[in-house]
């Protein structure tokens, strides 16, 4: 299992290296690359590429009276289902047994234009500005 914070016989920083990398050998098994940096030090951070190209930045923190994975602006997963984080990275479903845990559905969040400005913005208008 993984260990608590009350568990000395792992300090912080190998207990990050060693949850960054299982996620990034699971990432792997999507066929995605995944480079932690930082592996020598206290913080290291895992990085890939998420589902849209985009360079994702994922740490391991401490929250409550557990370890979780946490990237972007509302990425968040229990460091105890790196397969499930693995998955949601790669845009992918996590498989049915065990799902995505407490993942937000990140696209569901995003704000949208409201308003005048994104009635205009849908009419095309402002595709002739170039």
């Amino acid at each position: 299992m993984f260990a608590t914070r009350s568990d000395r016989s792992l300090p912080c920083g190998e207990t990050r290296r060693s949850l960054l990398g299982r996620l990034q050998e699971e990432v792997h098994t999507f066929g995605r690359s995944a480079l932690v940096v930082l592996a020598g030090s206290d913080h290291p951070v895992l990085y890939t590429a998420g589902p849209d190209g985009r360079r994702v930045a994922v740490v391991a923190m401490w929250l409550g009276d557990s370890w979780w994975f946490i990237w972007g602006r509302n990425g968040q997963a229990p460091a105890d289902s790196p397969r499930n984080v693995a998955a949601v990275l790669a845009g992918r479903h996590p498989g049915d047994s065990g799902g995505a845990g407490k993942v937000r559905d990140l696209f569901s969040r995003r704000p949208r234009a409201r308003g005048k400005q994104a009635a205009h913005a849908a009419s095309g208008a402002l595709s002739e500005v170039a």
